[in-house]
């Protein structure tokens, strides 16, 4: 029970912090395709692009092996912290000398600036990244609330203020760094770490042997989700990769952060159940793998629904000709986004159980797929054929994971049709109607027949998961009866001992 509970006070501020910052970030990537061209999105996407993949290797694993590590967690902690400022530095100089041949790549000497301002990311976010880690080893959640949320609001503003004052790709610039910088300031008032400079070659061995399975899978996946945005950046155009990245952005952004935070919850819970009893354990872990499963299609099967069904509305009524190459990106780029939301906890499981080699063979099948694949489809079909090749590999990567995590917690592929048949057909009936019933609303504008649309959808999904889901049914009474004793403590701690009460006069 103490680890149920952490977990959920765990998923709460994780959800609560992403939630506010993430809202912002999609309200962002709503307006500035209003303020910036989609080559200018297309040249910030390709700097970014570099400098995420040097990210990659700040750490070498290590992080995700501090998690899971049982023994001497303060000495390790500093050696990890020595070991990730020390790459961060090789890093940077890396990339400030690499900068023209990215540049040469993508045939945008624009490129070389905006690479080394964005590359002072990576020494920078170095000091704050073991804090990080730290607080979401013990599910300290609540602490990294502050910085995750101030530096993430500060940095949407930000961005917005500059692109509106003309500043261009570097708006875009900006905001990341300002998010950086904040970040790393704001963690250390929140954390009790305090690094000491000292490096144990022992444990650094002893992490590296962990972490190597995690930092390699980390690597492939980051080349599987974005190789498509080289190939399509050199060889498909700067604009389209505009237009692809934004794309991807928007119809990702709710899975990206549900992703987010399963992992920074699930995986230290995970690492928490992987000793003992195997058999008691074992019903445990599949429950709670389960009924994440069922939590996260409750956002995201309606969200992706609603993207597939209104995307030629939301585009061609608020955005007009210029972004109508983004429809059918947008709409297959949903199904991936929901299959990646529901396949977010098999990593974890994964890592958490010991077996993060397998996150690497599963990573490295992906990639071939990829690269084979990519370039005669990018130059066939441009983005509407990189789409479609993401959302089928999505698929395919889906089933082999779920059969290995019957592996491990028992959870066959049947298990999953009683998580998504309730949702899938209550979001279909949901959008259908409210897509039939759009062009009908009283609204002239659509800024506002959209939103109205949405809030009839979300009203219909609410009152049809009701009737389908008893897990739906069961989850909200729990919650209100959670909230409710919740309210009865808080009043009870006001009134104290000698606090009003029904027989005092008062």
């Amino acid at each position: 029970m103490s680890l149920k509970r952490q977990v959920a006070g765990a998923v709460f501020w994780v959800a609560l912090a992403q939630i506010a910052g993430r809202t912002l970030t999609f309200l962002v990537n709503l307006i500035l395709p209003k303020l910036l061209a989609p080559s200018v999105m297309g040249l910030a996407g390709m700097a970014m692009l570099a400098v995420s993949a040097l990210e990659l290797f700040q750490d070498i694993g290590l992080e995700s092996a501090l998690i899971y590590y049982r023994k001497d967690v303060e000495e390790a902690s500093d050696t990890a912290f020595v070991v990730v400022v020390l790459s961060s530095l090789v890093l940077f100089a890396i990339a400030f000398i690499s900068a023209p041949l990215v540049g040469q790549f993508f045939r945008q000497p624009a490129i070389v600036p905006l690479l080394r301002v964005l590359a002072l990311m990576l020494p920078i976010s170095s000091f704050s990244r073991i804090p990080y880690v730290l607080l979401g080893r013990e599910l300290d959640f609540r602490r990294r609330l502050i910085p995750e949320l101030t530096s993430s609001v500060l940095a949407s503003a930000a961005v917005i203020f500059l692109a509106f004052r003309g500043f261009g790709v570097w708006s875009l610039v900006g905001r990341e760094v300002i998010r950086t910088v904040l970040s790393t300031l704001l963690v250390w008032p929140m954390t009790r770490y305090r690094p000491r400079v000292r490096f144990n070659r022992r444990l650094a061995r002893e992490l590296f042997d962990y972490g190597k399975h995690v930092m390699t899978s980390q690597v492939l996946i980051f080349f599987i989700t974005n190789t498509d945005n080289a190939i399509v950046g050199r060889y498909v155009g700067q604009s389209a990769l505009g237009f692809y990245q934004w794309s991807y952005s928007l119809s990702n952004t709710p899975a990206a952060q549900i992703t987010r935070v399963i992992n920074q919850v699930m995986f230290p819970t995970f690492s928490k159940l992987a000793d003992g009893d195997r058999t008691k354990l074992a019903a445990i872990r599949a429950r709670y793998y389960l009924t994440t499963a069922r939590y996260v299609t409750w956002v995201t099967a309606p969200v992706a629904i609603t993207t597939i069904l209104f995307a030629p509305n939301f585009i061609n009524d608020l955005y007009g000709p210029t972004w109508a190459p983004t429809i059918l990106p947008l709409q297959m780029l949903a199904i991936y986004g929901f299959i990646r939301s529901i396949a977010a906890n098999m990593g974890n499981v994964f890592r958490g159980m010991g077996k993060p080699q397998w996150l690497t063979y599963i990573a490295l099948w992906r990639l071939v797929t990829m690269l084979a694949a990519l370039y005669p489809v990018a130059k066939t079909w441009g983005i509407n054929g990189v789409a479609a090749l993401s959302a089928i590999v999505a698929v395919i990567d889906f089933v082999i994971s779920a059969t290995l995590v019957n592996r491990l917690i028992r959870t066959p592929i049947s298990a999953y049709a009683s998580v998504l048949l309730p949702t899938g057909l209550a979001s279909l009936i949901a959008g259908v109607i409210a897509h039939g019933l759009y062009p009908h609303l009283p609204l002239a504008r659509a800024m506002y027949r959209l939103p109205a649309a949405g809030a009839l959808l979300v009203l219909l999904y609410a009152a049809f998961i009701w009737l389908l889901d008893p897990q739906f049914r069961a989850a909200v009474r729990s919650g209100l009866r959670a909230g409710l004793r919740l309210v009865r403590a808080r009043v009870n701690r006001r009134a104290g001992p000698g606090g009003p009460s029904a027989g005092d006069g008062r």
